[in-house]
């Protein structure tokens, strides 16, 4: 593997206003993509660099400075000097939990550029969603972006509708053209029906794990995908790997500690890395899980490593490494 990796998360960068008048920083490309670079500071192996676009205002500016304490790049972050920094409104509604993702923010508008296209061609892999695509600006930028990248290209389809209006942040137009570019799958079980009912992908089975097992299988003949990850919350994971199929069990934590907030983006992450690094499926995944485990423990979506999950992590790294190298010889 080389040891001066470049990853790239294009896409939403936005701030996430509760009802309590707390504000945090989210956005599910820029999770993915802080916990990526984390994973690479840790190893030694590289960078992860954020593409998105914020407004010149102060939540434009604390998300910069955010971005450099986390001592990520903040070089393709562009800054609108119209546009409002992106935000969305977290309410109660029903028993849990309502959004409204505010329209014509700055990362609607991701323009793109000659240093962009630079990016592009020199990334080892690039995670990207369907939300940032809503506005045809950004559209054109992200797929233009991703179709240029020569390695694993992660597509987290991470499925928004606003709560009051129902107005959606994706289309069948969209999600095709996003599955047509990608390698790799990230979605939910539930998110998965709603895809495969818009792609018209069928299966005859009833709901439960063989189902899933068949629009995976049905996706994976449609499209040119290497890789399939379906979340399934407290009951864990299915990942389908070329012929290999894997199982990851349901969680053990008591369901009052779990924040589920950014706990797909971390399972991406841990993922993509293991991918990247030239992992078997079964090493990705216990990254992966060990990652989301630790992440969905935090109220925060992107909490910064601590020393224990610093540890657990390079035990995993090291004891892989020692595996490849054996199995090399």
């Amino acid at each position: 593997m080389k040891t001066a990796l470049c990853l790239a998360g294009i896409g939403e960068i936005l701030m996430d206003r509760f009802e309590d008048g707390e504000v945090t920083m989210g956005g599910a490309p820029f999770n993915l993509t802080f916990q990526l670079h984390q994973l690479l500071m840790l190893s030694g192996y590289g960078e992860a660099v954020m593409v998105s676009r914020v407004g010149s205002d102060a939540w434009g500016q604390h998300i910069l400075k955010r971005i450099q304490d986390a001592r990520m790049s903040a070089e393709f972050v562009q800054i609108d000097p119209v546009r409002a920094t992106g935000s969305a409104n977290v309410f109660a509604h029903n028993g849990g939990a309502g959004f409204e993702i505010v329209p014509h923010v700055a990362w609607d508008a991701i323009e793109r550029t000659d240093a962009l296209q630079q990016l592009a061609r020199r990334c080892d892999a690039v995670v990207f969603g369907s939300l940032a695509q809503r506005s045809e600006p950004s559209r054109e930028t992200i797929q233009s972006f991703v179709a240029q990248v020569n390695g694993p290209r992660l597509y987290d389809v991470n499925l928004r509708r606003n709560t009051t209006d129902g107005v959606a942040g994706y289309s069948v137009e969209i999600i095709e053209r996003c599955l047509e570019l990608a390698t790799i799958l990230k979605m939910n079980d539930t998110e998965l029906e709603e895809v495969a009912s818009m792609l018209a992908v069928k299966s005859d089975l009833s709901p439960g794990e063989e189902r899933i097992w068949s629009l995976v299988a049905a996706l994976c003949g449609k499209y040119k995908l290497d890789m399939v990850a379906i979340t399934r919350g407290e009951r864990g994971a299915l990942l389908m790997r070329g012929g290999e199929r894997l199982r990851l069990a349901d969680s053990s934590l008591p369901q009052d500690q779990v924040h589920p907030v950014g706990a797909g983006d971390a399972f991406s992450a841990g993922l993509l890395f293991g991918v990247v690094a030239g992992w078997d499926l079964s090493r990705c995944s216990e990254l992966a899980e060990t990652l989301s485990s630790w992440v969905v423990t935090h109220t925060s979506a992107t909490p910064v490593f601590t020393p224990e999950i610093a540890e657990r992590i390079q035990g995993i790294l090291a004891k892989t490494q020692a595996e490849l190298l054996a199995g090399a010889r």
